[in-house]
């Protein structure tokens, strides 16, 4: 064991010595003349290895903004090689190509980062800022370039990259300090596709990052409403999300999106009210809109306005005359209404006053009984819809044959098909959580601005 001990001290002292030693050999200068004996040569893939080993084992080679400015001697020599061979179409590889003008960028900036720092005296005298100018302002169409190469490929993550760093340096001053410098008139559009990037790689932070950029364009705007209340709900921000909701649906009223995940939002806080005020504002808009109507009806019977429900369900019927939805609710409001009824049973039979609840009972049942019975003549197979509330109608109005057949049928199985319950108390958003409008594939949208 001892002997073990003795071996592991000596091993780790070995090591400790020969990292000492490599750092004292490391000499710099040796290091960047054989780097600039590699450029003038023109093999920039060898100058680019040597400057990549020395700035990831010595601090002091990533510290020297020489070192920075010949990596993108090095860079810019792959790039115009790269290049060259898209030219002549001689085994290209676009996406190396891109991968280089990024680095470009990434070294342009670290350079000038260190550069700037005072020297022993105190003083700032950058020596590289007019060649990375230059440089940077020489591929700056490239790097939207990049953004839309990878963009056509679905790699979102790599086309934000770009994008991105596009966006981000607009206002820098290695960029603004190009000779005949201007933000170029496709900047909005290229805000508009980093959302789309972001948004189609689920990095919903990364949206709202360019998103009020690209909503300053006219270009798809009610999309970009779109997104962005998605993106924000992802993120629980509700307050936000609903903003964009507004905004969208004012910009675009026909885009169920907008109002229908107003209706939603209201009616799962149970704020009924608000709900019917978004639903009467879009029926300014679509009158003959089926869904509103019903909607508004599940609203008016969560806040026991039953008669303005049944008004509703009957403007539904009107848009859709063979709405099953509608008719079980309005039987089932008259289901109840018979209940509410004042108890026969406190009246002697045979007197007047007991003939008069009697009649009128009946004659809520009567309608309820038609509406139902419409129900089962446009959803025959959705049993839910009609079947217990016509079993009662048909036996408060003493129709023997009639609730025989329905007992026949019960006693036969039958499938269970998910329908809207007639159940006033159901929140209003069942009835149209199917019919939800999703985000747009913004890659289809957005098909010409990739060209």
């Amino acid at each position: 064991m001892k002997c073990m001990k003795h071996i592991l001290i000596l091993l780790l002292v070995l090591f400790i010595a020969g990292a000492m030693e490599a750092q004292e050999n490391y000499n710099p200068k040796r290091t960047l003349k054989e780097v600039k004996a590699q450029l003038k040569a023109e093999k920039y893939q060898q100058a680019e290895d040597i400057l990549n080993k020395a700035m990831n084992e010595h601090k002091e080679a990533k510290s020297k903004p020489e070192f920075h400015y010949l990596r993108l001697q090095a860079l810019r020599g792959l790039a115009t090689a790269e290049n060259r061979n898209m030219f002549l179409n001689t085994r290209p590889d676009t996406a190396k190509y891109f991968t280089y003008i990024n680095r470009i960028y990434e070294y342009g900036f670290s350079c000038d980062s260190l550069d700037r720092l005072p020297n022993e005296k105190g003083m700032v005298r950058p020596s590289y800022t007019s060649s990375i100018v230059n440089m940077l302002a020489s591929y700056r169409n490239n790097i939207k370039s990049g953004g839309k190469y990878y963009y056509k490929k679905n790699q979102y993550d790599d086309a934000y990259r770009f994008f991105d760093l596009y966006l981000s340096t607009l206002h820098h001053p290695l960029i603004t300090a190009a000779k005949d410098y201007k933000v170029d008139d496709d900047t909005l559009s290229i805000a508009r596709l980093a959302v789309f990037s972001a948004y189609n790689a689920a990095k919903h932070p990364n949206v709202m990052k360019y998103l009020p950029m690209a909503m300053k364009d006219t270009v798809d705007y009610a999309l970009l409403c779109q997104i962005g209340s998605t993106s924000l709900m992802t993120m629980k921000d509700t307050i936000q999300a609903l903003d964009y909701l507004h905004k969208g649906w004012e910009a675009d009223p026909l885009q169920e999106f907008f109002y229908v995940h107003l209706i939603d939002y209201h009616v799962e806080h149970e704020e009924y009210s608000k709900a019917i005020d978004i639903i009467d504002k879009q029926l300014e808009v679509e009158p003959q809109k089926r869904l509103l109507w019903f909607v508004k009806g599940k609203c008016e019977q969560c806040i026991d306005s039953v008669d303005l429900a049944i008004e509703c369900y009957q403007k539904a019927i009107e848009c859709q005359p063979d709405d099953a939805l509608s008719y079980s609710s309005i039987g089932g409001i008259y289901i109840d209404k018979a209940r509410e009824v004042y108890d026969i049973s406190n009246f002697q039979p045979g007197t007047p006053a007991f003939t008069r609840v009697k009649k009128q009972q009946s004659q809520i049942y009567e309608k309820a009984k038609s509406a139902l019975e419409n129900a089962r003549k446009y959803a025959p197979n959705d049993e839910t819809l009609w079947h217990d509330g016509l079993m009662e109608a048909y036996f408060k109005l003493n129709l023997g044959k009639e609730l025989k057949e329905l007992e026949t049928l019960a006693a036969t199985p039958a499938s269970d098909p998910k329908s809207e319950s007639s159940n006033p108390n159901e929140k209003a958003e069942s009835s149209h959580s199917n019919e939800k409008a999703e985000p747009a594939n913004t890659k289809r949208n957005e098909r010409r601005n990739t060209r």
